[in-house]
Parts: structure tokens; sequence; C-alpha cells
């Protein structure tokens, strides 16, 4: 007897859990391997080069100069922060306590003078935001950025330096953070710019 007529067809089944558990891996992977870009501290335009180098971040202090000759700084390594700042301190006779050194740690970058920075450290977070910064002193007479470049260098040996600059901040400017690297014997830095075709 045939019974071919009384068979039903099976609909195709397609099972998802697989493909659901491979997508939810697959965002988890990307939220703990994805690093976040670091708020900057001042705007900057950067200039132009047609030249494309590659910057890696790690182990890197970035100077930034804006169009009005501020100084702001970052170092990216965060595990070398607050040897840094205490060792500043030790040069100001200050001692600072742990609140403090956690705030300046979790900073993306500063741009204020030392007097400056140890009361703002106090501050509540919001408070911080919305604090002008004035820069880093880098004149002759009172050079803090030597001191933060030099002190920089030895709490983290084979630091690498970055100038970043806007591409309105007079070379004047420029050449103030130039002149107080090589006179620390720091004659090797990178000066950040924006890659653009050249025949654009």
């Amino acid at each position: 007897m045939n019974r071919s007529g009384n068979r039903r067809l099976k609909s195709p089944h397609l099972d998802m859990n697989p493909m659901v558990d491979m997508a939810f891996l697959l965002v988890t992977f990307f939220l703990l391997a994805t690093t976040f870009k670091v708020p900057e501290q001042a705007y900057v335009q950067l200039p132009y080069a047609t030249v494309d180098t590659d910057i890696l971040e790690q182990r890197m202090l970035t100077i930034t100069v804006d169009q009005g000759g501020k100084i702001y700084l970052h170092l990216s390594n965060r595990e070398s922060r607050p040897e840094w700042i205490r060792r500043m301190a030790m040069g100001y006779d200050l001692v600072l306590e742990a609140q403090e050194i956690n705030t300046f740690s979790e900073l993306p970058g500063f741009g204020m003078s030392f007097e400056e920075l140890i009361p703002h450290l106090s501050k509540d977070r919001t408070e911080r935001i919305n604090v002008k910064p004035t820069g880093i002193p880098a004149e002759s007479d009172n050079n803090e950025l030597a001191d933060w470049v030099v002190l920089a260098r030895a709490v983290q040996p084979g630091l690498r330096v970055a100038i970043k600059a806007d591409q309105g901040t007079p070379y004047r400017y420029i050449d103030k953070v130039i002149k107080t690297l090589t006179k620390n014997n720091i004659l090797r830095f990178n000066l950040v710019t924006e890659k653009r075709d050249q025949y654009e």
C-alpha cells in the first residue's frame, strides 16, 4: 500500500541559538577590546601633511599647543601618572593626599600651572569640567613644562614625545616647546599632522 500521499512534508527548521550566542560573543569581545578615545583638553585642527606616519599612543607624552599658545599635557600610561605627580610635588616640597593622586591619575590631561593644579584636584568632577585652563608655563624664568617632561621620562623610560599643535598656532609658541625639549636632551619627537592627499 502506498502511503506517500498521507505523509506530511516538514517545513525546514533553522536553529538560531548558535547564531545568537555568536552575536553576543562578538559584542562582548568588541566591548572589552575597544579602547575609547580620550577626551581632548583643547580642540586643535591639525596641520596637513602628505606623508602618513602612524604614531602608537602607548608610552606617549603628548604636548598640545592651542592657537593662543596654551600648553596641555597628556601621559598615555595611567599607571605612571601617580609617581609622576608625586615627584613633581616633591620638587615643590608638597605631600599630596591619596585622593588628589587618584584624581590626577584619572584626568585625561591638564593645562594649568602646578599651583593651580593642586586645588583643582580637590574639586568635584563637574567643577573641574567648568574650569578654564590657563596653560602650563613654559617661560624661561618659570618653565614648568621642562619639569613635567623630565619627570615623565624618569618615571617611564622609553617614553616618546609628540607635539600636537593647531594649524593657526603661531610658530613662536611651538618653538618655545621645541627649545624646552632640546634643552633637556629630548632630540627625537613627533609632530602630529593629519594626512591629506597631495592632489586635493
